[in-house]
């Protein structure tokens, strides 16, 4: 696990001695108080070994919102906590570090106990890595590593582990009793000690999401996750080796594939921000055991992103507040982290967003609040990513997820649900499908913008269609700049798209056509002058997107009204 070879070394942060008379771990004590002694076994079982319990500082967040909604506060050291560490991996280490004399993990309740022969000299050492279940197939696995060691370049996934030990004692006749507490590091005005609990704070909040996954579908295994977090990593562009992430993200592709945690002193640190941490976590759920089509890109609640975006963004919102069980979600940062750069609750939509299926505020509400409700909760929500969210035929958004729902309620839990889906403009009830079939412009029909409605343009072979795209919301992953088309094919094979723009001063040559099947991009070939040729696997309906190269830029170069071209399908014979 990295550690140096007389055991002296918390991966990449030296964890301060922990002397035998007084079992006071980096800014912080053993549950027992200052007097414990290694040796006191009076409260210890009668085999010899070691038994105790583990825990790390929890900071919490104090936060105010202002009447005109300015939030200020930031993390509240005064009133840190100690936590246990759940289903960490604990060994017994020879006192020269080469020989793993027993190993267990620490229970819900942070105990632990190793057994281990009377006579042998050896430490303690607790590692940021947690699992439950059978070790050849767990329930989960969460490891956290060091970006910024040397071994990410080369391998990110053999990055070190962090952890943290005690010192040197002999086992007895009886267990010897150690706790361990992995301190935060604050001294008062600033982390002046190593911040010993930083890694196990990121691994409990991921752990007690793990655990609620597993009891709402037991059978279904969350895939391993390294989750990468250094005191250098700060929201700059750069390489994540050296600590420049951008931001706390998901990464899905190989490799470095994980969750990157920012942890910059006075800039932005993002360990105890459990609302980020566990936001985080649900991307890499839904991307792992479910299906994510977003887009990406950035985001805020004023915007009106993608539908793809809308939902991807909600989801972890809302994911965040059912894990944690609270509204509340917060974001430190700045000096002494003493500032807040986020606060919401999921269960509002401020007056600045849209109040929408393409609000992410909105549609964060509406996914909390299936959870808050009696009639449905978490289970069907979770079983609906798994299941219908995975395999529908449509982008994933607001729509396929609500659709597949649906069937799975009780008539309490459908009337639910289409109210709650009344609220952001969706039609629910028998009008309800995947593809947002019922779903039209709430207003003047002659004020539906073509960019945007219908959600999707119906294409079939043989047929031309007009597409309509639009910067009016912004460029790159915003509502309006791709163009959803539902395009049936009568069976597998080739087809060719013809696009011809509709005097909009934009060629040919600038579009192009996106075709998906469950989430994958299809096999396709540029035949120049907007015209692009798509293997389908199969007779059916898929999702098919068209966009001109200007739309897709941030700077959204295009201007803002509406710009369409015609888009026809034909069956290549073959």
């Amino acid at each position: 696990m990295g550690s140096s070879v007389d055991g002296w070394q918390w991966l990449r942060l030296s964890l301060c001695t922990l002397s035998v008379a007084a079992l006071t771990a980096c800014g912080g004590g053993s549950d027992n108080g200052p007097n414990t002694d290694a040796t006191d076994n009076s409260n210890a079982s009668d085999t010899p070994g070691v038994e105790g319990k583990i825990t790390y500082d929890y900071v919490p967040t104090a936060y105010t919102v202002a009447t005109d909604g300015t939030p200020s506060g930031g993390l509240d050291y005064a009133n840190t906590e100690k936590r246990p560490v759940r289903q960490a991996l604990v060994e017994l280490v020879s006192e020269d570090g080469a020989t793993v004399l027993g190993k267990t993990t620490t229970d819900d309740t942070g105990a632990y106990s190793i057994q281990a022969p009377e006579g042998k000299r050896g430490y303690v050492r607790v590692t940021a890595q947690a699992s439950q279940g059978p070790d050849a197939t767990p329930d989960y696995a969460i490891n956290i590593r060091d970006n910024t060691a040397p071994e990410y370049k080369s391998t990110p996934s053999t990055a070190p582990l962090y952890s943290m030990r005690g010192s040197v004692f002999t086992i007895n006749a009886t267990a010897v009793k150690l706790d361990l507490n992995a301190g935060s590091g604050w001294t008062g005005a600033g982390y002046g000690e190593p911040r010993t609990a930083g890694p196990f704070a990121i691994l409990d909040q991921t752990v007690n999401a793990a655990q609620k996954l597993h009891g709402a579908a037991p059978s279904v295994p969350l895939p391993a996750i390294n989750i990468f977090w250094s005191v250098n990593n700060r929201p700059a562009s750069g390489e994540k080796s050296a600590g420049f992430i951008g931001t706390s993200h998901y990464m899905n592709n190989e490799p470095g594939k994980g969750l990157y945690i920012l942890g910059a002193e006075n800039v932005d640190t993002d360990e105890y921000d459990a609302s980020v941490v566990v936001h985080e976590f649900g991307h890499y759920v839904e991307a792992n055991v479910s299906r994510s089509d977003s887009i990406g890109g950035s985001h805020n609640f004023a915007d009106a992103p993608d539908m793809r975006v809308a939902f991807g963004e909600a989801w972890g919102n809302a994911f965040s507040s059912m894990m944690r069980g609270t509204p509340d979600y917060t974001d430190t940062s700045g000096p002494k982290q003493a500032g807040i750069s986020i606060a919401m609750r999921l269960d509002q939509v401020p007056s600045y967003a849209h109040p929408t299926w393409f609000g992410e505020a909105a549609v964060g509400k509406f996914l909390y609040s299936l959870q808050q409700s009696p009639e449905i909760g978490f289970a069907p929500i979770y079983q609906t990513m798994l299941n219908g969210e995975k395999t529908t035929p449509a982008l994933t958004s607001v729509f396929s997820f609500a659709a597949a729902l649906r069937p799975t309620l009780t008539s309490a839990g459908k009337s639910q649900l289409d109210a709650l889906l009344n609220a952001i403009n969706v039609r629910g009830g028998d009008k309800l499908d995947a593809w947002g079939t019922e779903t039209t412009f709430q207003g003047d029909p002659a004020n539906a913008n073509p960019a945007v409605f219908p959600i999707y343009v119906p294409l079939a072979a043989g047929r031309t269609v007009t597409a309509c795209s639009t910067t009016q919301f912004g460029g790159g992953n915003k509502l309006g700049n791709y163009r959803h088309l539902r395009v049936t094919v009568p069976a597998a094979g080739k087809y060719q798209f013809s696009i011809v723009p509709v005097a909009s001063g934009i060629a040919a040559g600038d579009y192009g056509v996106l075709p998906y099947s469950l989430g994958k991009s299809l096999p396709s070939t540029e035949a120049g002058n907007g015209v692009m040729v798509v293997d389908f696997p199969a007779a059916g309906d898929y999702p098919v997107d068209v966009a001109a190269v200007g739309d897709l830029d941030d700077s959204a170069k295009i201007g803002t009204a509406p710009h369409c071209a015609t888009v026809s399908m034909q069956q290549v014979n073959q």
